[in-house]
């Protein structure tokens, strides 16, 4: 589906430098990493859309993909039905493990401390020449208007990138929790926002 790649595109270009996956494809060059990126994000926009949501902004330079809170995380049942198990071969064991035990820990403590209400912003991603134009917050807004009418109550997300929590926060997301994930060493900020 066209829309699903396009919707990969974005977000691996934007997740290219984050620090997560700096740490999960060390060694690897650029263009490595923006290679594996795709195929990751393709797997994962693929199971957001049969799962939950995937966005994309009319001019396609903007993307979101989201689980509603009885798919996240994705049970590996789900994971085989949209194609989540095959992304083992394609990045290689390595860098599985390392974004395998990192989300374990970061993502874990969302789905223990989250509720059965929630909705899930996944990833989401702009494309440079329009960031710091709204694009986060229409993508954000259209998310929480699915997942109202799912009634879901809270919208959590949450990123590696520093820089974001200050975003997220003018977006009016809360800082509900920090950590330095132990496998990674990486830290990870979990934010939500209230779903009115």
């Amino acid at each position: 589906m066209p829309q699903n790649q396009t919707a990969a595109r974005i977000i691996a270009n934007a997740f290219l430098h984050y620090p997560l996956m700096l740490y999960a494809f060390e060694g690897r060059t650029e263009q490595q990493r923006a290679q594996l990126l795709n195929k990751l994000y393709g797997r994962c926009v693929a199971a957001a859309a049969m799962y939950g949501g995937v966005l994309l902004t009319p001019d396609k330079l903007g993307a979101v993909i989201w689980l509603p809170g009885k798919n996240f995380t994705l049970t590996l049942r789900k994971e085989i039905r949209s194609g989540m198990a095959a992304i083992p071969f394609q990045l290689g064991p390595k860098a599985t493990l390392r974004l395998m035990n990192h989300d374990a820990e970061s993502e874990g403590w969302i789905k223990k401390n989250a509720g059965p209400k929630m909705g899930y912003i996944w990833c989401i991603g702009v494309s440079p020449e329009v960031r710091g134009k709204g694009y986060s917050r229409l993508l954000i807004d259209q998310s929480m208007e699915q997942m109202r009418h799912l009634g879901l109550t809270g919208c959590w997300l949450k990123t590696e990138d520093p820089k974001n929590v200050t975003i997220y926060q003018k977006l009016g997301f809360t800082l509900i929790n920090e950590m330095t994930v132990k496998s990674s060493g990486i830290q990870s900020w979990a934010m939500r926002k209230m779903i009115s």
